[in-house]
């Protein structure tokens, strides 16, 4: 029975390990990466369980580092510190929804369709949240393993419009 117990709380720990490496990226390396969610909904809820997640899988490392070999003085301050640091996160996370660098692009239209591929020509706007809609872009999507799309800017006026049907679409964003 201790050995299952043993598989278990090594298990929790390296999933918090993941867990804290993902959302590291996520929070720095990720932003810069020019791949975007497909799925505003999908932005949405993965951001959520990471802002959400964090301090639960910082408490978490606790089933690895508190040993019985140990001395309890070194365990009362891994104990201390993982909380400590749980709560600082906990802040910190709570602190990011209230900035502005967490917006998205919004589709206002899809513009155009190609006649062959799986790509389409999209109007988009920064949406900020409450401080309304920054800069503007006309992208070109490319599809990558149905969560991602690779934006490239597009000139519509120096595209070869014999390969693309023109839909004019309404996007994520509706107008009455």
């Amino acid at each position: 029975m201790e050995q299952i117990i043993n598989i278990i709380k090594k298990s929790l720990f390296w999933i918090a390990i993941v867990f804290i490496v993902i959302t590291f990226y996520s929070l720095t390396i990720g932003q810069k990466v020019p791949y975007e969610f497909a799925n505003l909904k999908f932005f949405q809820i993965y951001y959520d369980i990471i802002m959400k997640g964090f301090p639960i899988a910082i408490v978490m490392t606790l089933f690895g580092t508190i040993k019985k070999g140990n001395t309890k003085a070194k365990n009362w301050f891994i104990f201390t510190t993982t909380i400590l640091t749980s709560i600082l996160s906990f802040a910190l996370m709570i602190s990011f929804i209230f900035t502005i660098g967490f917006g998205c692009w919004s589709t206002f239209s899809i513009i155009y369709r190609h006649k062959t591929q799986d790509l389409t020509i999209k109007e988009q706007c920064y949406d900020i949240g409450a401080l309304g809609y920054g800069r503007k872009r006309i992208v070109e999507m490319k599809p990558f393993l149905k969560i991602w799309v690779l934006p490239k800017e597009v000139d519509t006026a120096k595209i070869n419009k014999k390969e693309w049907n023109f839909v004019n679409e309404e996007g994520d964003v509706k107008f009455p």
